[in-house]
C-alpha cells in the first residue's frame, strides 16, 4: 500500500539584485495566536475562500473573540450578501490539540444556528462592544452590499439553516483525515462547508520579512446528515439514503446559486437542467462555481471551450466565449444567439450577446423556447472547432 503525502519545495524570492531563499519557521513568542488572529482579520484575502466556496463574496472582517455559548470565536467575517464565515486560528503544537480545536470550531456552528438575527447581531455588537449601530452598517460601505432588509433576510436564512463556512486555520498542521472524518460525523446534522487551512510562514534571512502562504489541506462539501467515510485518503460524506442524481454540485456555492435563481424565476432551474441534459451528448458539461458555466473540451487547448455562463440573477454572459477560439467561429455562434432573442452584439467588443448593445440578456430569453436552436448553435461551433483541429493535425 502506497501512502499519499503533500510535497512542497522551498520558496525563493527573486529580485533584480539576486535570489533569497526562505526558511520555514514556527510561530511563537511575539508571533502569537493573537498575532495570527490579527493577521487574518487585517488581511482576509489570506483565506482561500474563492477556492473553497467560490459563490461567497469578498470577506469583510467583523469582529474577533466573539462570545457565544460554545466559547469565543477567534475571527468572524460576513460577506456583502450575508454569508457567514467563522475561523478558529491556533498555533497547533500536537495532534490532540488539533483535534480539540477542530471540534471547537464545529461546536460554534451549533451555537450560532440556535440564534435568530437579533441574537446574532447582539452577540457581535454588544459582546464585542462595537460602536457600529447595526450589523448591516459594518458591511454597508461595500459596493455589492445588500440593502438592509435583504441583508437581514439573508443572514437570518443562513442562521436558520446552519449555512456557513467554517475554517480551522493554523500556521502548521498535518493531514489527519481520519480525525477530520470522525469529527464531521459527530456534527453531520448541520449544513455547512468545512476546511482546514494552513498558513505556512517563511522568513527571508536577508531582510527578516515573513511571507505567509495559504494552503487548503482538507475540505468537505456541504455537510448534511449522512455517513463520513475515507475514500483514497479524503473524507467524504455519503447520503444516509439514496438520492436522485443531479448535475448540480453539492456545495454551498451551488446551493446559493440555485436558491437565488429559483427565487427570481421558479421555472428557470428546471429549464437549465433540461438544457444541460440536451447538450450533454455533444460534449457539453456544467461548470458550477459562483455561476453556472457551459463548457466543452477543446481538441487543441488544455483550457476548455467556454460557451457562456449564467449568474445567480439569471443573466447569460458570453464575454468569455472567444478566449481560445477563432473570431469567425465565435461570431457565428454569438450572432445566432443574438438573432434568437432579438438582441445585438456588444457595442464594446463586438462579440458578446446583449439585449441592447450593453446589457447581458436573461437566459430565460433562450430557455426553454429556443433550447433546440441554442443546442444546434453549440453543436455547430463544436463541429467547426473539431474539423479545424483535424485539418491542423
Amino acid at each position: 500500500m502506497t501512502g499519499k503525502r503533500r510535497c512542497r519545495g522551498t520558496p525563493v524570492v527573486v529580485t533584480a539584485d539576486g535570489e533569497s531563499r526562505l526558511a520555514r519557521i514556527t510561530l511563537g513568542g511575539i508571533h502569537s495566536e493573537a498575532w495570527l488572529q490579527n493577521l487574518i482579520h487585517d488581511h482576509p484575502s489570506l483565506l482561500p475562500v474563492d477556492m473553497i466556496e467560490p459563490g461567497f463574496g469578498p470577506l469583510l472582517p467583523i469582529a474577533q473573540e466573539v462570545p457565544c455559548s460554545a466559547g469565543y470565536i477567534d475571527n468572524l467575517f460576513l460577506t456583502p450578501s450575508g454569508e457567514i464565515v467563522i475561523v478558529e486560528a491556533k498555533l497547533w503544537q500536537n495532534a490532540e490539540l488539533r483535534r480539540k480545536v477542530v471540534a471547537q470550531a464545529l461546536d460554534y456552528v451549533a451555537a450560532i444556528t440556535a440564534m435568530d438575527f437579533t441574537s446574532f447581531e447582539a452577540m457581535i455588537l454588544k459582546g464585542c462592544k462595537l460602536a457600529a449601530p447595526s450589523l448591516h452598517a459594518m458591511i454597508a460601505h461595500h459596493p455589492d452590499a445588500y440593502a438592509e432588509p435583504e441583508f437581514i433576510d439573508a443572514v437570518s436564512r443562513n442562521l436558520k439553516r446552519g449555512r456557513m463556512l467554517v475554517l480551522a486555520v493554523a500556521e502548521g498542521m498535518r493531514e489527519e483525515t481520519e480525525t477530520l472524518a470522525g469529527l464531521l460525523q459527530s456534527h453531520a446534522g448541520a449544513h455547512f462547508t468545512f476546511a482546514l487551512v494552513e498558513l505556512g510562514c517563511w522568513r527571508n534571512a536577508d531582510t527578516g520579512d515573513i511571507i505567509v502562504i495559504p494552503d487548503t489541506l482538507a475540505q468537505t462539501v456541504l455537510i448534511e446528515r449522512g455517513i463520513v467515510v475515507i475514500q483514497e485518503g479524503v473524507p467524504r460524506l455519503l447520503p444516509s439514503a439514496p438520492q436522485k442524481a443531479s448535475s448540480k454540485p453539492h456545495s454551498l456555492s451551488a446551493e446559493m446559486f440555485w436558491e437565488e435563481l429559483t427565487k427570481r424565476d421558479p421555472a428557470l432551474p428546471a429549464a437549465l437542467q433540461a438544457f444541460l441534459k440536451e447538450v450533454g451528448p455533444v460534449g457539453v458539461y456544467p461548470d458550477q462555481r459562483a455561476t453556472l458555466g457551459f463548457k466543452a473540451n477543446h481538441p487543441l487547448d488544455q483550457k476548455p471551450i467556454n460557451l457562456g455562463y449564467v449568474d445567480k440573477t439569471g443573466k447569460l454572459w458570453t464575454d468569455a466565449v472567444g478566449l481560445n477560439l477563432p473570431d469567425d467561429i465565435v461570431l457565428r455562434y454569438t450572432e445566432r444567439l443574438a438573432d434568437l432573442i432579438g438582441g445585438q452584439l456588444s457595442a464594446s467588443n463586438g462579440k458578446s450577446v446583449t439585449t441592447n448593445g450593453v446589457s447581458a440578456p436573461p437566459v430565460s430569453a433562450l430557455l426553454p423556447a429556443h433550447a433546440d436552436a441554442w443546442a444546434d448553435a453549440i453543436q455547430a461551433l463544436l463541429t467547426e472547432i473539431r474539423e479545424r483541429a483535424k485539418d491542423a493535425a
